[in-house]
């Protein structure tokens, strides 16, 4: 499979991420196979490009109004508001370490299973907690078989998505390129990558001889009927990050 993840093929190029209260649908123009991600989104995310993006400890006002869904004229240099820099104190506590996820409500983590499959293609595990207890998981695939081993900070080399932790969006948005499926959920990186525009969809490709079988980086679930589940899960309980530890 292949989808839009920067400057060759990527999992979600030119996406329009918001992130909102509800699970809703916005456009989503996938035009490039490359992760490249638009002007509207660095705009309100900072630049995540680069390899120099400062620590989450100290990211810029955009940054902080990007995650927490705040238009930037809430956020002026030094000074924000109450509400804006109680988020920022919350990114930066799970960046850390020091929030404990029992008591974030949902979270999410992605580890390998050993096993891979039909095409040799390594299979991960997500898992979907709330409140420290295990509720459910699903296959998913994440590069493609002959990618694993490629540089997983460098954009356009269809690796897997770096391991970190990502704050998770909540709105989902369409895609029109087939191998990003009809839904994305975008995911933002809290630390230094120059990975872009990666998420959740589904694999329309898995398991077939097609050369597709696979991602350009983002996560891929192995089918609609997975993905629906997993839709469901992150309408309900807005889970606040994944921890991925696949490499």
């Amino acid at each position: 499979m292949s989808l839009s993840c920067l400057t060759v093929i990527s999992c979600a190029a030119n996406a329009r991420v918001s992130l909102s209260s509800e699970l809703t649908e916005q456009p989503l123009n996938l035009t490039s196979r490359d992760e490249k991600i638009p002007a509207n989104i660095t705009s309100k995310a900072g630049n995540f490009n680069s390899l120099e993006t400062p620590d989450l400890v100290n990211k810029n006002a955009e940054t902080s109004s990007f995650l927490s869904g705040k238009s930037v004229s809430q956020v002026s240099g030094n000074s924000i508001n109450p509400e804006a820099k109680q988020v920022k104190n919350f990114d930066r506590k799970i960046a850390t370490g020091i929030t404990n996820p029992v008591t974030v409500g949902g979270y999410m983590t992605l580890t390998p299973t050993g096993q891979t499959n039909a095409l040799n293609n390594p299979l991960y595990e997500l898992r979907l907690y709330l409140n420290g207890q295990l509720v459910d998981s699903f296959m998913t695939v994440s590069g493609r078989a002959y990618t694993q081993s490629r540089n997983r900070h460098q954009s356009g080399t269809e690796a897997p998505l770096p391991d970190g932790r990502y704050r998770v969006a909540t709105r989902v948005v369409p895609g029109t390129i087939p191998e990003a499926g009809d839904r994305f959920l975008p995911i933002q990186p809290l630390f230094r990558t120059r990975r872009t525009a990666l998420g959740f969809h589904v694999d329309p490709s898995f398991n077939k001889n097609n050369g597709e079988d696979g991602t350009s980086g983002c996560i891929g679930l192995v089918s609609k009927e997975d993905l629906d589940r997993f839709l469901s899960f992150v309408r309900t309980h807005r889970p606040q990050f994944i921890d991925v530890k696949i490499q």
